[in-house]
């Protein structure tokens, strides 16, 4: 028989990942004059005096940061199947080091935040076991900037509270727009530096919707909470149908469609307000929240770069919110420093549209080059960086 054609399926593989040790090779010459021996250098590593590369560093990373395995779970893989006894102790350090070995990276980021016009903020609970003296159940803080217009950064910040203070340390040096949730703490920071302060119309939505998914037997209640659900979805209806606008054309659009349902909205508080007090619980404070609130609900309306709600931050804030679920805690301030620094970098190469493991294992290659030679790092941010081999994502 004779050969007529060829029939091509495919399947998916897969290759199973590898352990390889990398040996670096130098050499010593010597003059039989006898001059000192001289060394051939040895090409700067992220964390040179451990058996680590930037690839494995990126790997550990991006599965604790990103996929949510923690360092223990990481640990026991390496060992039962690839037979590399690596403890969970080892990972921890190595993450630490790196961390502190970008930070310098860590404030250009912090500079470029600052640079922008428009910047969302939120701010989570962490457990950091030895952060408070003894007391490991306290809560702590990562705080969250997040850059909405001239440079996509995503900055988080450790504290150990949530005063005011750690919101200025996060917002020093910044005065544009700042859009928040309700929590007062950021208002000190937003009086001192003249920023225009911005509330979200999802908490105000989250807190009515609550209490129609809670089943309350109140009728009246149940009925205010709707009647709220409707008014502000009208509202998003809006800002899905101009959301591919540009700014100029959704200040116009704001003006004439959403302006009009701001008002209602207005004078159904006024109508409600006392009944609702009447009535007691959580739609009483669900009126005082919006009530309060309203002035700052408003401002999205006066700039069309500006969003309705707080999402930005909230989006970039919930793979560590995940994450916290497997990993539960920090033992130490270190470790919780070196959380926000890995999520910093993560969160902002994702929001430039960059694969997290592709741009950690450049970053961490290319930094230690950059710092023996004294070159400004500017070309390593994730906006800036066109090397091959830097996965895009969509």
């Amino acid at each position: 028989m004779h050969k007529i054609k060829e029939l091509v399926s495919e399947q998916y593989d897969i290759v199973p990942a590898k352990f390889q040790v990398i040996q670096n090779v130098r050499f010593v010459y010597g003059c039989r004059c006898g001059e000192k021996p001289s060394t051939t250098a040895l090409a700067p590593f992220i964390l040179p005096k451990t058996q680590v590369t930037a690839s494995f560093l990126a790997t550990i990373a991006v599965q604790k940061f990103e996929d949510a395995l923690p360092l223990y779970r990481q640990a026991k893989i390496y060992k039962n199947r690839f037979g590399v006894p690596f403890n969970d102790t080892t990972l921890s350090n190595w993450m630490i080091k790196a961390s502190e070995k970008l930070k310098h990276f860590k404030e250009k980021l912090k500079e470029r935040l600052l640079e922008n016009e428009y910047i969302q903020a939120d701010e989570t609970t962490l457990q950091v076991v030895n952060a408070h003296k003894g007391k490991a159940t306290k809560k702590s803080y990562i705080w969250l900037g997040v850059g909405m217009d001239k440079y996509k950064i995503v900055y988080m910040h450790y504290a150990n509270n949530r005063s005011a203070v750690a919101a200025t340390a996060l917002l020093e040096g910044f005065s544009g727009f700042l859009q928040t949730d309700g929590y007062a703490g950021y208002n000190d920071v937003v009086k001192t530096n003249d920023m225009t302060h911005l509330a979200c119309w999802n908490h105000a939505r989250r807190k009515f919707a609550d209490i129609v998914k809670s089943g309350v037997s109140d009728p009246q209640s149940k009925s205010y909470a709707q009647e709220a659900i409707t008014l502000i979805q009208k509202l998003y209806k809006i800002e899905k149908e101009i959301k591919d606008d540009p700014p100029d054309k959704k200040l116009i659009i704001r003006k004439e469609k959403s302006q009009p349902i701001i008002n209602t909205i207005r004078e159904w508080i006024n109508t409600k307000f006392y009944k609702a007090q009447e009535l007691g619980g959580a739609i009483a404070k669900a009126f005082v929240y919006l009530n309060n609130q309203f002035p700052k609900l408003k401002v999205y309306l006066t700039d069309g770069r500006l969003n309705i709600d707080n999402n930005g931050a909230e989006n970039h804030i919930r793979p560590m919110v995940l994450g916290r679920k497997n990993w539960l805690f920090a033992t130490s301030v270190k470790g919780a420093e070196a959380i926000a620094t890995w999520y910093t970098i993560i969160e902002t190469a994702k929001a430039n549209g960059l694969e997290p493991y592709h741009y950690l294992k450049y970053l961490m290659t290319e930094f230690p080059y950059y710092q023996r030679d004294g070159r400004d790092i500017e070309a390593l941010l994730p906006w800036n960086v066109s090397a091959d081999g830097i996965v895009r994502i969509s």
